[in-house]
């Protein structure tokens, strides 16, 4: 083999593993609306890029403090849908970056950003407290509970047929739980 036939060789090798190493890439980050009330419901949406393979870790902050660890793999597909409310009026500038969560490595690319003003005093949300969860107030008609709701910490999910609507107002997750939605399973719900 000529030296040059090796070193075409290596760097065809060195691109196929940088290309590896970025096989997820943050993309973009939403929110439903970028000002809201005190209290008042957003959902955020925290998309990852998937060019090769389907396995990192991402967090997402929401500006006060808090944060959100997921990964993207084939048992958790992207997008993360979080639902939550903020306390204080302000500005919040929501992030999604990478992070190494549960031995997954750190999704590649550059930070991005939401930003969410929260002004004066909401309408009264209902989020979903432990107090009010039954088995026939978590899930909205056509959707039925999906497995047990555990009403000590809030977790439930709700199915129906793939390709259900899912409904126009979205449940408020209690603590760290997250809503979640997945159309091609026809599930929604809350978990950590």
């Amino acid at each position: 083999m000529t030296s040059r036939t090796l070193a075409s060789i290596l760097a065809a090798a060195s691109l196929l593993l940088a290309g590896a190493a970025h096989a997820q890439l943050l993309g973009a980050i939403t929110a439903s609306s970028t000002n809201v009330k005190v209290g008042e419901p957003v959902t955020i949406t925290a998309n990852i890029d998937v060019i090769n393979a389907n396995y990192c870790g991402f967090v997402v902050g929401f500006g006060d403090g808090t944060f959100k660890d997921a990964v993207s793999n084939v048992n958790t597909p992207v997008p993360l849908v979080i639902t939550r409310t903020f306390d204080k009026p302000g500005s919040y500038h929501v992030t999604l970056g990478g992070k190494n969560v549960q031995n997954h490595p750190n999704c590649g690319g550059q930070e991005r950003a939401v930003d969410i003003t929260v002004t004066g005093t909401a309408v009264a949300a209902a989020p979903v407290a432990s107090a009010t969860l039954t088995a026939a107030s978590v899930c909205e008609k056509p959707w039925k509970l999906s497995g047990k709701l555990n009403a000590k910490t809030g977790t439930f999910t709700c199915a129906a047929k793939a390709g259900t609507a899912f409904p126009a107002v979205k449940p408020v997750c209690k603590g760290d739980l997250s809503y979640f939605e997945n159309s091609k399973k026809g599930q929604y719900g809350c978990k950590p």
